[in-house]
């Protein structure tokens, strides 16, 4: 993996595969860009297709360790790694794609740059319009606390075993949930690129996938199979995202 110094000096790590236009691949929550990109072999397909992939390990997560206390965490932190990233590498993204978190990061680094040409957003619905929304991260901060205390819960368990997996930490993940921040709707509202939204047909997670479509103007929206852990292995994912990148070539 390669590495830069972000914003506030902060070391992130990130992976390059590939050459062409920079697409800009960001990851879940908890996850890293080989759980999310590499292994299920996204990444090699994009570049196969003639793409210049970037995919970091974001703030908190895997190689870009980062455990300060989560009220020392930088606002906007992870989108603001994005802009140091493109700055490092002298490029502005022809488009920025994320799952998740990774989606909600890439709204966030249009929202601050409006430097990356196209936005794919997968596994993200209208509930990341409401930027009173804490649903998603009460559950997940629940989880963290529990397994930081030892509690022998399912919960506690799956985050400590998601860390083992990825390299991540706790402290972490609770500074990550920190520094998240939803993009209402009247700024959704400004964006004026490209922009597909990808959701599966059991993905409720973060609200309806059809209706942040219809909050972003000229967007489209296109299902896909599984739930929101499960329609990432759905074929129709990766070749979605190539049509895309293609459409706008």
């Amino acid at each position: 993996m390669k590495t830069y110094a972000s914003f506030d000096g902060t070391t992130i790590s990130y992976h390059e595969l590939g050459e062409g236009p920079v697409v800009l691949l960001l990851h879940g929550f908890s996850g890293n860009a080989d759980l999310n990109w590499f292994q299920p072999k996204i990444a090699q397909k994009i570049a196969d297709a003639g793409y210049r992939v970037i995919a970091p390990d974001l703030r908190g997560h895997g190689a870009s360790p980062f455990d300060a206390a989560p009220e020392h965490w930088p606002a906007d932190a992870v989108a603001r790694d994005q802009i140091a990233l493109t700055a490092h590498l002298g490029e502005a993204p022809y488009a920025t794609a994320g799952y998740s978190m990774g989606a909600i990061s890439a709204l966030r680094f249009h929202l601050l740059s409006r430097n990356t040409g196209r936005l794919i957003l997968g596994g993200i619905g209208d509930s990341v319009a409401d930027e009173t929304n804490t649903d998603r991260n009460t559950l997940f901060r629940a989880a963290i606390e529990a397994a930081i205390a030892g509690e022998d819960t399912p919960a506690a368990k799956a985050i400590l075993a998601r860390a083992k997996a990825t390299g991540g930490t706790l402290q972490g993940y609770l500074g990550a949930l920190s520094a998240r921040t939803y993009t209402p709707a009247d700024l959704l509202a400004t964006f004026t690129v490209p922009t597909l939204v990808l959701t599966g047909d059991q993905d409720l997670d973060n609200g309806s996938g059809p209706a942040l479509a219809a909050r972003i103007p000229g967007a489209r929206y296109f299902g896909l199979t599984g739930t929101h852990l499960t329609a990432v292995i759905d074929p129709a994912f990766p070749a979605a995202i190539i049509a895309d990148l293609n459409d706008g070539r």
